[in-house]
């Protein structure tokens, strides 16, 4: 898994963009340029945050769709290579802009880059991890987002010092770093074995098994595990030809998709975009001192949480952590609301101490376990198209918040700071809901097993305890066997 771990370098990439104009939300020389003074504060007007939002929000949502037509034809190594020179080309852009359409413009062309390589990430590592190892290293592609957007962190906080333009123009100019070291890593990646073994090529299938795993792989396991969860696919689909887009919203492949964008969707109910996205913003709205190392330091808290994850996820398993954790952070939304309706400055350092927390529970739990869900619940053929329909949904949703953050969030417009955690209250308990109804447990299972109790439409609540057939239990207890 040596070469594999280079495919990281994909998350942290988008989690080096996402971070950065929430960050410069809160960069003085950045809102002197682009805002205005109110109460002797300037701030970039809410109309133009919704503008450079709504960059990021094309981007992804077209960047998604695009990213199962290209990586299933021409393969995720050159799907990888494009997104690398066309964020690189939108990092360019944003360093020499000059005006809030220029940052636009700049920010759509790099978020189509870091969309598709965001789309291809969790597929490509779930497509690489053995059985025993998935649920870790799954859960590793939301470390490597926050280890991402600690480093646009640390960039923000060394160019504070200066005064003038450099101040927001270094942290842009930065992202560049991330698709270029990438672009260095694939001249020694080697193509995905699943995509090999899925477009008929089982010889390169075996050498990429090989490259990524060692010579000592038992290739002969893999590619059993690859066939017999295809054939078990083909038998659901009877007479369907190939793997389109509408088959992921038909039957067990419907059910899969829907359990998928459920749990993307509850982070963005359950309030990410504002106490992760809006963080080190709302602690300068508050008039919390040095908002920008505050915000360092929640991203190491969320960092370390996010490390908690990995001895867990394999441990305690899917479910538990992902209607668990949804269910604590709810609990604190309206704990962090009630504090914030308290105007003192003990509320004030309380609301930033939960809010912390809230981070913590966050990336131990529905933020890391979801890529495993999204890496693991679909088809092997639909997995590309599953992933890229999510991201489209997810990101959707993003943008109905991250339209309106602005209105409830600045001091000239609603103003309610902390007391928006109330309307995220409101917004998880129905995920709560389904969450505890429909959330299976997948962990120990490869593909073949999980693609049985699809098709034998077992409940949720009875993932663990079904016993599968024995002949692919067998391939699954295999140690040495990863899952394609």
């Amino acid at each position: 898994m040596s070469l594999g771990l280079l495919i990281y370098l994909l998350p942290i990439n988008f989690g080096y963009e996402v971070a950065t104009i929430g960050k410069l939300l809160a960069v003085v020389p950045f809102a002197e340029h682009f805002g205005h003074e109110v109460n002797g504060i300037y701030i970039i007007s809410a109309q133009n945050q919704q503008i450079l939002n709504a960059a990021g929000t094309i981007g992804l949502f077209v960047s998604a769709f695009f990213t199962g037509i290209i990586s299933d034809y021409i393969g995720r190594k050159r799907t990888i290579i494009i997104a690398c020179v066309v964020c690189s080309g939108g990092v360019i852009l944003q360093y020499f802009s000059t005006s809030i359409m220029m940052l636009f413009g700049g920010k759509v062309v790099a978020t189509l880059g870091f969309g598709l390589g965001h789309s291809l990430g969790p597929v490509f590592v779930a497509e690489l991890a053995p059985v025993k190892m998935r649920g870790v290293c799954l859960a590793l592609v939301n470390t490597m987002i926050v280890i991402g957007q600690w480093l646009n962190s640390v960039a923000v906080l060394g160019s504070k010092h200066y005064n003038n333009d450099m101040a927001w123009r270094i942290p842009l100019i930065t992202q560049i770093v991330p698709p270029v070291l990438l672009l260095i890593a694939l001249t020694i990646i080697p193509e995905s074995p699943t995509w090999l073994i899925i477009h008929g090529r089982p010889d390169e299938a075996a050498k990429s098994f090989r490259r990524f795993n060692g010579p000592a792989f038992d290739v002969d396991a893999a590619m059993a595990v690859a066939t017999i969860a295809m054939e078990k696919e083909k038998a659901a689909k009877k007479e369907q030809e190939g793997s389109s887009w509408i088959e992921c919203f038909r039957g067990i492949n419907g059910r899969r998709t829907l359990i998928i964008v459920m749990v993307y969707l509850s982070q963005q109910t359950i309030g990410v975009n504002f106490i992760s996205g809006y963080l080190t913003y709302y602690f300068r709205l508050a008039g919390v001192n040095d908002p920008l190392a505050i915000g360092q330091a929640a991203y190491a808290i969320q960092l370390f949480g996010n490390m908690c994850s990995w001895p867990l996820v394999d441990r305690l398993g899917r479910r538990p952590m992902i209607v668990g954790g949804v269910f604590i952070m709810t609990a604190l939304l309206l704990v962090i609301g009630g504090i914030s309706t308290i105007g003192s400055q003990a509320a004030l350092s309380a609301t930033v101490a939960f809010m912390c927390i809230w981070g913590f529970l966050y990336h131990a739990t529905l933020g890391a376990v979801a890529y495993t869900v999204g890496g693991e619940t679909s088809s092997v053929q639909l997995r590309q198209k599953t992933y890229s329909i999510n991201i489209m949904c997810s990101t959707a949703a993003s943008c109905v918040v991250f339209q309106v953050m602005p209105y409830l969030l600045n001091t000239d417009q609603a103003n309610l700071g902390g007391k928006i955690c109330f309307i995220f209250f409101g917004l998880s308990l129905p995920m709560c809901v389904f969450l505890y109804l429909y959330m299976p447990e997948l962990k120990g299972r490869n593909y073949a097993e999980i693609q049985e109790m699809f098709n034998n439409r077992v409940p949720a609540r009875g993932f663990k305890t079904y016993v599968c057939d024995v002949s692919f239990a067998g391939v699954a207890d295999d140690k040495k066997s990863p899952e394609v």
